[in-house]
């Protein structure tokens, strides 16, 4: 299935929500989940990053990031997005 960012998929549905916003409410709803990794240019700091949890992935994937192949970026599926942001606008 055609995957795309959260970004780029709330812009094409012209929804008002913010992707900052959204993902507090994936997060929320378990559907994402916050992780961490070391910083490969400070040793002592930790990065954080979003990744679907395994709930979330009956709506997108995890994305390898190829700038970081240890951190992910998620991808929703386009066809299953619609379900995806009504569940999301339930929980504003």
């Amino acid at each position: 299935m055609k995957t795309d960012s959260m970004t780029n998929l709330l812009k094409e549905n012209k929804s008002e929500i913010s992707t900052v916003k959204a993902n507090k409410i994936l997060v929320a709803m378990e559907l994402l989940e916050e992780k961490e990794r070391p910083s490969s240019k400070y040793p002592d700091k930790v990065k954080k990053y979003k990744a679907l949890t395994d709930k979330g992935l009956d709506y997108g994937v995890n994305k390898e990031n190829p700038n970081s192949p240890e951190q992910t970026t998620p991808h929703y599926y386009v066809e299953k997005f619609g379900e995806l942001l009504t569940l999301i606008q339930k929980h504003e």
